[in-house]
């Protein structure tokens, strides 16, 4: 575990799979092939089907753009790799907060 500027990365220092923005609450996980996105604003993406259960209802996100909205306004949504990584690079940080990683080439810099 290492912080830089405020991003905490989790994992093995040759392949971290998670980032956490303590700024803004970001969190962005990468599981093999598996990425999944909190943006600073409560939604959560990801590029794996996923069953979900909300309040003893159970949901699946099976196909890629099905969303479940939930009622404090944010979704759930199921989306390409890739645009997980360009919505990430666009939201992960604040105005102004330097950028550790390039979420779409997972390069981290340090200065």
């Amino acid at each position: 575990m290492k912080t830089i500027h405020g991003i905490t990365i989790i994992g093995l220092p040759e392949k971290p799979h998670m980032f956490c923005n303590h700024e803004n609450r970001a969190v962005y996980i990468i599981n093999g092939n598996d990425v999944t996105y909190k943006d600073p604003f409560g939604n959560f993406m990801s590029n794996m089907p996923r069953y979900i259960q909300i309040n003893g209802k159970s949901f699946e996100l099976n196909t890629i753009g099905e969303e479940i909205r939930l009622q404090d306004g944010t979704t759930m949504v199921l989306l390409p790799k890739e645009e997980i990584r360009h919505l990430a690079n666009k939201t992960f940080y604040d105005d102004g907060q330097f950028k550790v990683i390039d979420f779409l080439t997972n390069t981290i810099t340090e200065e």
